[in-house]
């Protein structure tokens, strides 16, 4: 019996396994439209808007099969200066850094910064999570993939959970 079919499949099997647990969160209920208030400084420029999307939060989430807190922001501006946010940040157990990435879309261009990951960072930036009833504040400061200086400002009414993804 040839063991090299066998040993492939086992091996598949195995990233396969891991792929699915590297961004394992616990299900929990769907994201909720809420308003939500963004200002920013971006370069200089100032933006601001409210409108509807998503804050969703999971104290108990995994990444790379690292213990960590994840936060997702979803924001559709309804104005033209601030027109679109996507926020992910993974907040490690253990003590190592962040994982952010945040992608902004207003009327002057996009901007972006990517930390933590496998694929090196653009840009750089921390977050401070102000926890508010069931809600919060997360308050963004860096210096997006093009140099430009940032600081946001996004202000959840209530964070959701979020549904499980890869198993």
């Amino acid at each position: 019996m040839d063991r090299f079919p066998v040993m492939a499949a086992l091996v598949l099997l195995s990233l396969a396994s891991r792929e699915a647990a590297a961004q394992r969160v616990p299900h929990d209920a769907p994201a909720e439209s809420v308003t939500i208030t963004v200002t920013a400084r971006i370069g200089g420029k100032s933006y601001q808007g409210s409108g509807t999307g998503s804050c969703r939060h999971e104290a108990e989430a995994s990444i790379h099969d690292v213990s960590a807190a994840l936060w997702m922001v979803q924001y559709a501006g309804e104005g033209k200066a601030l027109k679109q946010l996507n926020l992910t940040l993974w907040r490690p157990k253990d003590g190592s850094p962040d994982q952010l990435s945040l992608s902004l879309e207003t009327g002057s261009g996009s901007h972006r910064i990517e930390t933590g990951g496998k694929g090196g960072n653009k840009g750089n930036g921390s977050v401070t999570i102000l926890p508010s009833g069931p809600g919060g504040r997360l308050e963004i400061s860096g210096k997006e993939a093009g140099g430009k200086p940032v600081q946001i400002t996004i202000d959840c009414p209530a964070f959701a959970g979020i549904e499980a993804e890869g198993g």
